[in-house]
């Protein structure tokens, strides 16, 4: 599996739809696609665009304090935008993706009022979809995934609880952690509702 094209419109610098066509792998070699430009120019935004459609929360991660920070936030010859959008577009010829597609388009769309939405292949899915999907592919927002400014000192300065989250992504086994941690989610609400249950019984039985 490997990444084909992201198509950005709205997501922060880039006011205008625009579409980044990536070099496909050869049989002799793996395609690598370089970006460059002057400081300022967006190139950032573009790692964040990948970050973010993956499902990335941590604003602190994406460089902004809250949600409607990534979308365009206007000049002063141009309004701002009341939405943004990344369509990640993924070849999955080698079915490195367990879904029936050979094209995984994967898409957030954040609107200024803090609605967001995630789409698959055109459909709208949970967070915890995409998620799922990307871990049985091996692929995540953070870890070896995508490696930004400074990570590589993170990696080598990591602790032992962190450098394990790289395993496990490399291990395939995070979407096992991901639906343990559904799980437990779903367990503490059970034992809250039981918990006010039981409270209301306490109050209701010497009324019997």
């Amino acid at each position: 599996m490997w990444l084909q094209r992201i198509d950005i419109s709205g997501f922060k610098s880039f006011a205008n739809a625009s579409t980044l066509e990536f070099l496909p792998p050869t049989a002799d070699s793996r395609g690598i696609t370089a970006i460059v430009g002057p400081n300022g120019s967006g190139k950032s935004c573009v790692v964040d665009a990948i970050r973010w459609v993956l499902g990335e929360q941590s604003m602190k991660l994406l460089r902004g304090k809250k949600s409607e920070d990534v979308i365009f936030a206007g000049t002063p010859k141009r309004p701002r935008l009341g939405v943004a959008e990344v369509t990640l577009h993924l070849n999955n010829d080698d079915g490195g993706a367990p879904i029936d597609y050979a094209e995984v388009a994967i898409g957030r769309r954040i609107y200024r009022s803090g609605e967001s939405e995630y789409i698959l292949n055109g459909t709208k899915v949970r967070r915890e979809d995409i998620l799922i999907l990307l871990a049985k592919a091996r692929v995540g927002q953070r870890t070896y995934s995508i490696i930004g400014q400074g990570m590589i000192d993170e990696f080598l300065l990591a602790s032992p609880t962190d450098r394990k989250h790289f395993f496990d992504e490399a291990a395939g086994i995070r979407p096992a952690e991901i639906k343990r941690d559904q799980a437990m989610t779903k367990l503490d609400a059970a034992r809250l509702n039981l918990a006010q249950g039981e409270t209301l019984l306490q109050e209701i039985t010497p009324r019997l």
